[in-house]
Protein backbone atom coordinates (compact mmCIF):
# COMPACT_ATOMS: atom_id res chain seq x y z
CA UNK A 1 0.00 0.00 0.00
CA UNK A 2 2.83 2.18 0.94
CA UNK A 3 4.48 1.55 -2.34
CA UNK A 4 1.11 2.55 -4.28
CA UNK A 5 0.99 5.82 -2.43
CA UNK A 6 4.32 6.47 -3.43
CA UNK A 7 3.86 6.32 -7.19
CA UNK A 8 0.39 7.89 -7.10
CA UNK A 9 2.42 10.80 -5.39
CA UNK A 10 4.96 10.94 -7.62
CA UNK A 11 2.31 10.58 -11.09
CA UNK A 12 0.46 13.66 -9.60
CA UNK A 13 3.77 15.51 -9.30
CA UNK A 14 4.65 15.44 -12.76
CA UNK A 15 1.19 16.19 -13.69
CA UNK A 16 1.51 19.49 -11.26
CA UNK A 17 4.38 20.04 -13.07
CA UNK A 18 3.00 19.90 -16.77
CA UNK A 19 -0.18 21.70 -15.83
CA UNK A 20 1.99 24.41 -14.42
CA UNK A 21 4.55 24.39 -17.66
CA UNK A 22 0.88 24.71 -19.69
CA UNK A 23 -0.02 27.74 -18.15
CA UNK A 24 3.04 29.60 -18.47
CA UNK A 25 3.22 28.48 -22.11
CA UNK A 26 -0.45 29.93 -22.54
CA UNK A 27 0.43 33.60 -20.39
CA UNK A 28 3.93 34.00 -22.90
CA UNK A 29 1.69 33.31 -25.90
CA UNK A 30 -0.60 36.51 -24.87
CA UNK A 31 2.30 38.87 -24.60
CA UNK A 32 3.20 37.63 -28.36
CA UNK A 33 -0.10 38.35 -29.65
CA UNK A 34 -0.79 41.23 -28.18
CA UNK A 35 -4.00 40.25 -27.57
CA UNK A 36 -4.84 42.47 -24.78
CA UNK A 37 -8.30 43.52 -22.89
CA UNK A 38 -9.33 47.17 -22.15
CA UNK A 39 -11.69 48.07 -20.09
CA UNK A 40 -12.79 51.96 -21.03
CA UNK A 41 -14.87 54.06 -18.46
CA UNK A 42 -16.23 56.74 -19.92
CA UNK A 43 -18.14 59.54 -17.91
CA UNK A 44 -21.06 60.43 -19.88
CA UNK A 45 -22.29 60.75 -23.31
CA UNK A 46 -20.92 63.54 -25.33
CA UNK A 47 -19.70 64.45 -29.04
CA UNK A 48 -16.42 65.33 -27.73
CA UNK A 49 -16.05 61.15 -26.28
CA UNK A 50 -18.00 59.94 -29.71
CA UNK A 51 -14.78 61.52 -31.43
CA UNK A 52 -12.23 60.12 -28.46
CA UNK A 53 -13.44 56.80 -29.14
CA UNK A 54 -13.06 56.61 -33.15
CA UNK A 55 -9.16 57.20 -31.92
CA UNK A 56 -9.68 54.56 -29.10
CA UNK A 57 -10.85 52.35 -31.74
CA UNK A 58 -8.32 52.65 -34.33
CA UNK A 59 -5.44 52.30 -32.02
CA UNK A 60 -6.96 49.31 -30.76
CA UNK A 61 -7.11 47.88 -33.98
CA UNK A 62 -3.85 48.93 -35.34
CA UNK A 63 -2.40 46.95 -32.25
CA UNK A 64 -5.00 44.25 -32.09
CA UNK A 65 -6.83 45.11 -28.75
CA UNK A 66 -9.89 44.32 -27.84
CA UNK A 67 -12.21 47.07 -26.22
CA UNK A 68 -15.23 47.03 -23.81
CA UNK A 69 -16.55 50.16 -22.73
CA UNK A 70 -18.99 51.55 -19.73
CA UNK A 71 -20.59 54.74 -19.91
CA UNK A 72 -21.71 56.31 -16.52
CA UNK A 73 -24.06 58.52 -17.64
CA UNK A 74 -22.09 61.33 -15.07
CA UNK A 75 -22.84 59.29 -12.53
CA UNK A 76 -20.07 58.35 -10.03
CA UNK A 77 -21.82 55.45 -8.17
CA UNK A 78 -22.34 54.22 -11.50
CA UNK A 79 -18.62 54.45 -12.85
CA UNK A 80 -17.65 53.09 -9.41
CA UNK A 81 -19.75 49.82 -10.09
CA UNK A 82 -18.47 49.43 -13.47
CA UNK A 83 -15.00 49.42 -12.72
CA UNK A 84 -15.82 47.07 -10.28
CA UNK A 85 -16.89 44.32 -12.58
CA UNK A 86 -14.05 45.45 -15.15
CA UNK A 87 -11.63 44.19 -12.30
CA UNK A 88 -14.53 40.98 -11.57
CA UNK A 89 -14.00 39.89 -15.32
CA UNK A 90 -10.13 40.44 -14.97
CA UNK A 91 -9.28 43.01 -17.81
CA UNK A 92 -5.55 43.89 -18.53
CA UNK A 93 -5.87 47.26 -17.89
CA UNK A 94 -8.62 50.08 -17.16
CA UNK A 95 -8.73 53.50 -19.08
CA UNK A 96 -10.63 55.74 -17.16
CA UNK A 97 -11.83 59.27 -17.71
CA UNK A 98 -13.48 59.85 -14.46
CA UNK A 99 -17.02 61.17 -13.87
CA UNK A 100 -14.99 63.20 -11.04
CA UNK A 101 -11.46 63.08 -9.27
CA UNK A 102 -13.14 61.78 -5.99
CA UNK A 103 -14.82 58.53 -8.08
CA UNK A 104 -11.62 58.18 -10.28
CA UNK A 105 -9.30 58.13 -6.49
CA UNK A 106 -11.45 55.39 -5.55
CA UNK A 107 -11.26 53.38 -9.03
CA UNK A 108 -7.68 53.53 -8.90
CA UNK A 109 -7.33 52.63 -5.17
CA UNK A 110 -9.96 49.33 -6.01
CA UNK A 111 -7.68 48.33 -8.98
CA UNK A 112 -4.54 48.55 -7.69
CA UNK A 113 -5.38 46.18 -5.59
CA UNK A 114 -6.29 44.09 -7.39
CA UNK A 115 -3.43 44.32 -9.57
CA UNK A 116 -4.86 45.88 -12.68
CA UNK A 117 -3.08 49.09 -13.94
CA UNK A 118 -5.06 52.29 -14.70
CA UNK A 119 -4.26 54.48 -17.09
CA UNK A 120 -6.32 58.05 -16.81
CA UNK A 121 -7.22 60.46 -19.92
CA UNK A 122 -8.80 63.33 -20.48
CA UNK A 123 -9.70 64.03 -16.77
CA UNK A 124 -7.14 64.00 -14.37
CA UNK A 125 -7.11 63.17 -10.90
CA UNK A 126 -5.97 64.87 -8.00
CA UNK A 127 -4.77 68.07 -7.50
CA UNK A 128 -1.56 68.02 -9.45
CA UNK A 129 -2.11 70.22 -12.22
CA UNK A 130 -0.19 68.30 -15.00
CA UNK A 131 -2.65 64.81 -13.99
CA UNK A 132 0.44 63.03 -12.58
CA UNK A 133 -0.40 60.82 -9.88
CA UNK A 134 0.54 58.16 -8.17
CA UNK A 135 -1.17 54.47 -8.89
CA UNK A 136 -1.26 55.51 -12.80
CA UNK A 137 0.23 54.37 -15.30
CA UNK A 138 0.08 57.88 -17.16
CA UNK A 139 -2.25 60.06 -17.28
CA UNK A 140 -2.58 61.51 -21.64
CA UNK A 141 -4.62 64.89 -22.08
CA UNK A 142 -4.33 68.42 -21.59
CA UNK A 143 -2.77 70.39 -18.84
CA UNK A 144 -5.77 72.24 -17.66
CA UNK A 145 -3.60 74.95 -16.22
CA UNK A 146 -2.01 75.43 -19.90
CA UNK A 147 -5.36 75.49 -21.54
CA UNK A 148 -6.96 78.10 -19.59
CA UNK A 149 -3.16 80.30 -20.60
CA UNK A 150 -3.81 79.74 -24.47
CA UNK A 151 -7.72 81.68 -23.90
CA UNK A 152 -5.49 84.54 -22.38
CA UNK A 153 -2.98 84.40 -24.90
CA UNK A 154 -5.99 84.51 -27.91
CA UNK A 155 -7.75 87.25 -25.32
CA UNK A 156 -4.32 89.48 -26.13
CA UNK A 157 -3.62 88.86 -28.91
CA UNK A 158 -7.12 90.36 -29.90
CA UNK A 159 -7.13 93.57 -27.58
CA UNK A 160 -3.59 94.71 -28.21
CA UNK A 161 -1.82 96.35 -25.95
CA UNK A 162 -4.88 98.66 -24.85
CA UNK A 163 -6.15 95.58 -23.51
CA UNK A 164 -9.88 96.05 -21.83
CA UNK A 165 -12.32 95.12 -19.36
CA UNK A 166 -13.11 91.17 -19.48
CA UNK A 167 -15.75 89.16 -18.18
CA UNK A 168 -15.05 85.72 -17.76
CA UNK A 169 -17.43 82.97 -17.58
CA UNK A 170 -16.92 80.20 -16.07
CA UNK A 171 -17.52 75.93 -16.30
CA UNK A 172 -19.07 73.92 -13.46
CA UNK A 173 -17.81 75.04 -10.05
CA UNK A 174 -15.34 73.29 -8.46
CA UNK A 175 -13.85 70.77 -11.16
CA UNK A 176 -10.74 70.93 -12.12
CA UNK A 177 -11.39 72.04 -15.66
CA UNK A 178 -12.99 75.08 -13.93
CA UNK A 179 -10.33 75.59 -11.13
CA UNK A 180 -7.26 75.22 -13.26
CA UNK A 181 -8.59 77.20 -16.54
CA UNK A 182 -9.24 80.11 -14.46
CA UNK A 183 -5.69 79.67 -12.89
CA UNK A 184 -3.73 79.50 -16.46
CA UNK A 185 -6.01 82.26 -17.79
CA UNK A 186 -4.92 84.60 -14.64
CA UNK A 187 -1.39 83.62 -15.05
CA UNK A 188 -1.64 84.31 -18.61
CA UNK A 189 -3.13 88.19 -17.84
CA UNK A 190 -0.52 88.94 -15.33
CA UNK A 191 1.35 92.12 -16.44
CA UNK A 192 -1.57 92.79 -19.79
CA UNK A 193 -3.86 95.65 -19.25
CA UNK A 194 -6.58 93.53 -19.69
CA UNK A 195 -9.00 93.01 -16.26
CA UNK A 196 -11.40 90.28 -15.36
CA UNK A 197 -14.09 92.78 -13.91
CA UNK A 198 -16.97 89.85 -13.53
CA UNK A 199 -17.50 86.65 -13.34
CA UNK A 200 -20.04 83.37 -13.17
CA UNK A 201 -20.70 80.44 -14.12
CA UNK A 202 -22.96 79.04 -17.05
CA UNK A 203 -21.87 75.57 -16.08
CA UNK A 204 -20.71 74.88 -19.78
CA UNK A 205 -24.57 75.01 -21.08
CA UNK A 206 -24.90 77.75 -24.01
CA UNK A 207 -28.17 79.42 -22.89
CA UNK A 208 -26.98 79.93 -19.81
CA UNK A 209 -23.93 81.98 -21.26
CA UNK A 210 -26.76 83.96 -23.36
CA UNK A 211 -28.43 85.17 -20.36
CA UNK A 212 -25.43 86.07 -17.89
CA UNK A 213 -24.41 88.66 -21.04
CA UNK A 214 -27.95 89.42 -21.78
CA UNK A 215 -28.23 90.54 -17.94
CA UNK A 216 -25.14 92.36 -18.47
CA UNK A 217 -25.83 94.42 -21.40
CA UNK A 218 -29.45 95.17 -19.88
CA UNK A 219 -27.33 96.48 -16.63
CA UNK A 220 -25.35 98.45 -18.93
CA UNK A 221 -21.94 96.85 -17.92
CA UNK A 222 -18.89 98.10 -20.04
CA UNK A 223 -16.72 95.44 -21.56
CA UNK A 224 -14.89 94.74 -24.19
CA UNK A 225 -14.38 91.24 -24.33
CA UNK A 226 -16.28 87.77 -23.09
CA UNK A 227 -13.75 84.71 -21.80
CA UNK A 228 -15.58 81.60 -21.38
CA UNK A 229 -13.87 78.16 -20.48
CA UNK A 230 -15.91 76.53 -23.01
CA UNK A 231 -16.95 77.02 -27.04
CA UNK A 232 -20.63 76.24 -26.11
CA UNK A 233 -20.63 79.28 -23.77
CA UNK A 234 -19.03 81.23 -26.00
CA UNK A 235 -21.76 80.73 -28.52
CA UNK A 236 -24.08 81.59 -26.36
CA UNK A 237 -22.22 85.10 -25.30
CA UNK A 238 -21.39 86.09 -29.29
CA UNK A 239 -25.26 85.22 -29.61
CA UNK A 240 -26.70 87.40 -27.22
CA UNK A 241 -23.89 90.44 -28.15
CA UNK A 242 -25.08 89.67 -31.75
CA UNK A 243 -28.53 90.34 -30.72
CA UNK A 244 -28.13 93.32 -28.62
CA UNK A 245 -26.06 94.26 -31.80
CA UNK A 246 -22.41 94.65 -29.79
CA UNK A 247 -20.68 92.00 -31.56
CA UNK A 248 -18.80 94.48 -33.75
CA UNK A 249 -17.42 96.39 -29.52
CA UNK A 250 -16.94 93.17 -27.60
CA UNK A 251 -14.74 90.41 -28.50
CA UNK A 252 -15.71 86.78 -27.81
CA UNK A 253 -13.21 83.68 -26.71
CA UNK A 254 -14.04 80.29 -26.56
CA UNK A 255 -12.38 77.06 -25.90
CA UNK A 256 -11.99 73.27 -26.67
CA UNK A 257 -12.61 73.90 -30.32
CA UNK A 258 -15.76 72.11 -31.27
CA UNK A 259 -17.35 72.12 -34.57
CA UNK A 260 -19.77 74.70 -33.29
CA UNK A 261 -16.72 77.09 -32.04
CA UNK A 262 -14.97 76.59 -35.19
CA UNK A 263 -18.16 77.51 -37.36
CA UNK A 264 -18.69 80.18 -34.96
CA UNK A 265 -15.48 82.13 -35.42
CA UNK A 266 -16.27 81.86 -39.46
CA UNK A 267 -19.90 83.13 -38.95
CA UNK A 268 -18.29 85.99 -36.46
CA UNK A 269 -20.10 85.36 -33.48
CA UNK A 270 -17.08 84.50 -31.87
CA UNK A 271 -12.99 85.51 -32.19
CA UNK A 272 -11.32 82.96 -30.79
CA UNK A 273 -11.12 79.49 -29.68
CA UNK A 274 -9.02 76.74 -28.81
CA UNK A 275 -7.76 73.50 -30.46
CA UNK A 276 -7.04 70.32 -29.42
CA UNK A 277 -7.58 66.77 -30.97
CA UNK A 278 -10.19 64.64 -29.29
CA UNK A 279 -9.27 61.37 -31.93
CA UNK A 280 -5.70 62.09 -30.99
CA UNK A 281 -6.18 61.84 -27.57
CA UNK A 282 -7.88 58.37 -27.30
CA UNK A 283 -5.57 56.84 -29.83
CA UNK A 284 -2.39 58.31 -27.59
CA UNK A 285 -4.54 56.92 -24.49
CA UNK A 286 -4.62 53.20 -26.55
CA UNK A 287 -0.95 53.69 -27.58
CA UNK A 288 0.40 54.09 -24.49
CA UNK A 289 -1.68 51.55 -22.58
CA UNK A 290 -0.20 48.82 -24.55
CA UNK A 291 3.17 50.07 -24.53
CA UNK A 292 3.06 49.93 -21.16
CA UNK A 293 1.49 46.17 -21.20
CA UNK A 294 4.12 45.31 -23.41
CA UNK A 295 6.74 46.31 -20.62
CA UNK A 296 8.12 49.54 -22.43
CA UNK A 297 8.52 52.46 -20.32
CA UNK A 298 6.03 54.93 -20.51
CA UNK A 299 5.75 58.30 -18.70
CA UNK A 300 3.44 59.52 -16.18
CA UNK A 301 2.34 62.16 -17.76
CA UNK A 302 1.77 62.65 -22.43
CA UNK A 303 -0.47 66.11 -22.72
CA UNK A 304 -2.14 66.77 -25.30
CA UNK A 305 -1.96 70.48 -25.84
CA UNK A 306 -4.39 73.31 -26.77
CA UNK A 307 -3.22 75.99 -29.70
CA UNK A 308 -4.96 79.13 -30.73
CA UNK A 309 -7.45 79.82 -33.48
CA UNK A 310 -8.36 82.89 -35.05
CA UNK A 311 -10.40 83.46 -37.99
CA UNK A 312 -6.89 83.83 -39.92
CA UNK A 313 -6.16 79.80 -38.97
CA UNK A 314 -9.78 78.74 -38.36
CA UNK A 315 -10.08 77.08 -41.31
CA UNK A 316 -6.93 74.67 -40.73
CA UNK A 317 -8.50 73.05 -38.04
CA UNK A 318 -11.28 69.95 -38.61
CA UNK A 319 -13.58 70.12 -35.52
CA UNK A 320 -14.19 66.21 -34.40
CA UNK A 321 -17.02 66.86 -31.63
Amino acid sequence: MLKMSKKVTALLMVLVVAFSFAGCGKKDNKSKTDNYKIGVLLPGPTGYFVATKEGIDNAAKDNNVKIEYADAQWDSSKQLAQAEDFIVKGVDLIALCSVDSGAGEKIVKSANEANIPVLAFTNAIGTNETGEYEGLVSYVGQNEVNTGSVTGEVAKALLGEAGGKAVLIEGVPGTTPQINRKKGLEKALEGSNIEIIYNQTSNWEKEQALKIVEDLIQKNMEFNIVICQDDNSATGAGQALIEAGLKDKVKVVGLGGSKDGLKAISDGVIDGTTYMSAVEEGKVAIETAVKYLKGEKVEPVTEIKQVEVNKDNASEFKGEW
